[in-house]
């Protein structure tokens, strides 16, 4: 396996690049990828048995075979020691093909000015390149190189200045070999492991050669122990068992001649030691060095393709919104020629972003609408008198406000906050549809379920887009609310106070209604109101639930039993509002059906006493708020109070 030099060349590693070829003669824009043998460089036709025809390079990047027609043409320009003229053109075409043809001495006084890095590229541009640069002659050209570089170290004992191994980047300095993980696993010896894998070698061998502290699954990382290589320990114990065998032959000054090959080789060692010490921290000082030369490099390049992006039209903006993007990066010289490989690919990308970036913008101005809508909802709803009330998504679907929002983002935030307080203006006629609609709901819901005469229904069919307002106030007329619990809501003015907390969600502390509520029949209801007005004798399709109020009846529930208190006996005197909710709440356990028994004047007389209180009006000024101290010293009416409570 070749040894390799010190002289290590820099390599701008294109991680990230743009430019998709990472191949590494792309790097070098130069009409030297042409180049071939010619008679110039006959001298050096022995190189052919010691290179390989193979163009890959160290770094593992394989070159293609150059085509059947290019290779006619350079075979035509060995042969005649021409160029053949470009066809249709009277004017000689400047290029440096015909480098070549010069003296190999001149070649190496313009190779010793270059540094390793243009050497290496040189090695890549052509196969006559690099088997002459490549070669034994060559190695004043790599020592002149490391000087141009200045502060490369030298090269360690026993590695030589040229290295033709492929593939391969990173240096064992300890062993003095570039060698690939595969190898490093098959060839190292672990310390522990020597007397196994060697039974019959002199543990002293271990003391004579170099080592590394990397191991094959170390990954590069360093450790506290030591690995030997095969050969190393092969060869140094053949060496050692020839020394070893003249002091068994009794050859005069063998003892002499062994300690002194020992001391040697552990002074070759130390040096050796030393030296890696010195080169690792070489490496890692020119790792910063390039690293911070790639990071110059893509800056200078970024704001170089930004400044040409603007200059072909594109938004500043935009084309600055694309590069904060890490994948947005070149670490290569920017050629025209990669300019213009990379120019198709900016602009389809800026203008997919442009497209990302306007849905985004459109994504962030709908939703900000959507928030300050929803406040206006908010705010339109807390001073409404009832608590029936619709949700703020029906609110948003309104077709002027849904336009609104997926409208394109204006440029002023308070011009979209304006417009958004404008559509408060809409707010009460969307509330009364929305009253008219479940109103009609409500009665559609009614009407299977009344029993009211064919003549009644007619009527109604001839404005079936109106409500029925007195199908909607009878006693009978008994509702619920699907998502809440099974509570009876008797008649429209206990459906239009209903307050419904199962759909509402908080964005931030506002309180939003998502959807709106959902009525049904209470069939337990209906029963129950159906029997306690045939138990008084009313009408069930005319006695309208006011109407019920006004009589005062009360019941007890027959389905209950007495219950003990002091030594006695009570029963709960119930009105006939308090009786329905009765029964619903307790139909599902004991009540199968309703039973009812209504007080008489004597019992109602006991209840009431001999002087019944009086309960105070609404427009009293008497009424405060039980959950704070605002009205304890200046008494309102009830709607005061109730809109305290509301907000």
């Amino acid at each position: 396996m070749a040894v390799f030099g010190i002289s290590r060349p820099i390599i701008v590693d294109d991680w990230m690049s743009l430019d998709g070829d990472h191949d590494m003669a792309d790097d070098y824009d130069s009409p030297l990828t042409d180049l071939e043998d010619s008679t110039g460089a006959s001298e050096y036709s022995s190189l052919e048995e010691t290179f390989s025809e193979s163009s890959g390079s160290e770094y593992g990047e394989t070159y293609k075979k150059q085509p059947a027609k290019k290779r006619a043409r350079a075979a035509k320009a060995l042969n005649t020691g021409m160029v053949p003229a470009t066809k249709g053109s009277s004017r000689k075409k400047k290029t440096l093909s015909l480098i070549v043809t010069m003296p190999i001495d001149i070649l190496f006084e313009i190779f010793v000015l270059l540094e390793p890095e243009d050497l290496l590229y040189l090695s890549r541009a052509s196969k006559a390149f690099r088997k002459v640069l490549l070669s034994d002659n060559a190695v004043s050209v790599w020592k002149a190189a490391r000087v141009n570089r200045g502060g490369v170290p030298d090269c360690m004992p026993g590695m030589s200045e040229v290295c033709g191994t492929k593939g391969i980047k990173r240096v064992d300095f300890g062993i003095r070999r570039r060698v690939c993980t595969s190898c490093l696993k098959k060839n190292l010896v672990y310390k522990p492991n020597f007397l196994s894998k060697f039974p019959d070698f002199d543990p002293i061998i271990m003391d004579l050669i170099p080592f590394t502290n990397i191991g094959g699954w170390a990954h590069g990382h360093t450790s506290g122990s030591k690995f030997f290589w095969s050969d190393d320990v092969l060869q140094m114990a053949a060496q050692l068992g020839m020394y070893q065998k003249d002091v068994h032959m009794f050859k005069p000054g063998a003892k002499k001649r062994l300690e002194d090959f020992k001391q040697s080789r552990e002074r070759c060692v130390d040096s050796v030691v030393n030296h890696a010490v010195v080169c690792k921290a070489w490496v890692a000082e020119d790792d910063k060095r390039r690293l911070l030369a790639v990071t110059k490099l893509r800056s200078q390049n970024k704001e170089l393709i930004k400044a040409r992006l603007v200059h072909l039209g594109h938004d500043a903006h935009e084309v600055a919104y694309m590069f904060n993007h890490p994948v947005y990066s070149l670490s290569k010289e920017l050629t025209d020629a990669r300019w213009k490989r990379l120019l198709p690919r900016l602009e389809r990308n800026l203008s997919e972003l442009k497209e990302q970036y306007r849905l985004e913008n459109q994504r962030n101005a709908s939703s900000r609408r959507r928030m300050d809508l929803r406040q206006v909802y908010s705010d339109c709803v807390r001073q409404l008198r009832r608590n029936l009330r619709p949700s703020a998504e029906s609110f948003l679907k309104l077709r002027d406000v849904a336009e609104f929002i997926n409208s394109p983002p204006s440029a002023n935030r308070e011009s979209d906050i304006r417009a958004c307080r404008a559509f408060a203006d809409k707010f009460p006629e969307f509330y009364t549809g929305y009253i008219h609609q479940t109103k009609l709901e409500l009665t559609q819901l009614l009407d299977p379920s009344t029993g009211l005469s064919q003549d009644i229904l007619a009527l109604q069919d001839q404005s079936i887009n109106a409500p029925n307002e007195t199908l909607l106030q009878l006693a009978t007329s008994i509702f619920q609310c699907i998502p809440s619990r099974p509570f009876p809501l008797i008649a429209w003015d206990k459906v239009q106070y209903h307050n419904c907390t199962s759909h509402l969600s908080y964005v931030g502390m506002v309180a939003t209604q998502t959807t709106a509520c959902t009525f049904s029949i209470s069939q337990p209801g209906v029963t129950a109101a159906r029997s306690l007005l045939s138990l008084v004798g009313l009408d069930d399709k005319t006695t309208t639930a006011t109407t019920l109020d006004q009589l005062q009846y009360h019941f007890f529930c027959s389905n209950c039993p007495p219950k003990p208190e002091d030594g006695g006996s009570f029963r709960m005197a119930m009105d006939w509002r308090r009786s329905v909710i009765h029964y619903v709440q307790e139909s599902h356990k004991s009540h199968t059906e309703p039973r009812w028994e209504l007080l008489s004047a004597a019992q109602l007389e006991v209840i009431r006493g001999p002087h019944p209180p009086e309960y105070p009006r609404a427009a009293d000024l008497v009424w405060c708020c039980n959950r704070c101290n605002k009205h304890h010293e200046n008494l309102v009416n009830k709607a005061s109070v109730i809109d305290h409570m509301r907000w």
